[in-house]
């Protein structure tokens, strides 16, 4: 289980990059990882659609779907809110797999419709 992760030695006791974590660690640039972002551009309807960026310790023991239908369960109402249920969750998770240790658990959820519409 856990992300994927590379590791500066091979018997896997130096610190290990999450993958969702390589963008702009610069620390494991000898062994391949760039930190350079794929970039990919969509156009999507402002409307009814929202974005979640979190780090792996959200990631570890909750699928993106159910995050997904989490979060837009509390947005529409409070994007604070929808973050803070999806934090507890992950946070709930990571206790119920491993006691009292967790990794970092960093969210954002944000509506479309907010960040872009005063732009206009």
């Amino acid at each position: 289980g856990g992300p994927a992760r590379v590791w500066l030695d091979a018997s896997q006791t130096l610190p290990g990059l999450a993958m969702a974590r390589s963008i702009g660690d610069h620390l494991v640039k000898s062994i391949g990882v760039i930190a350079e972002p794929e970039v990919t551009h969509r156009i999507v309807n402002i409307d009814g659609t929202f974005l979640v960026m979190a780090s792996d310790g959200v990631w570890e023991f909750l699928e993106s779907d159910k995050a997904a239908e989490l979060v837009n369960s509390f947005i529409w109402s409070n994007a604070t809110d929808a973050c803070t249920r999806l934090i507890e969750t992950a946070a709930a998770k990571w206790r119920a797999e491993e006691g009292d240790y967790r990794d970092d658990i960093t969210a954002i959820c944000v509506r479309f419709h907010d960040l872009f519409s005063e732009a206009g």
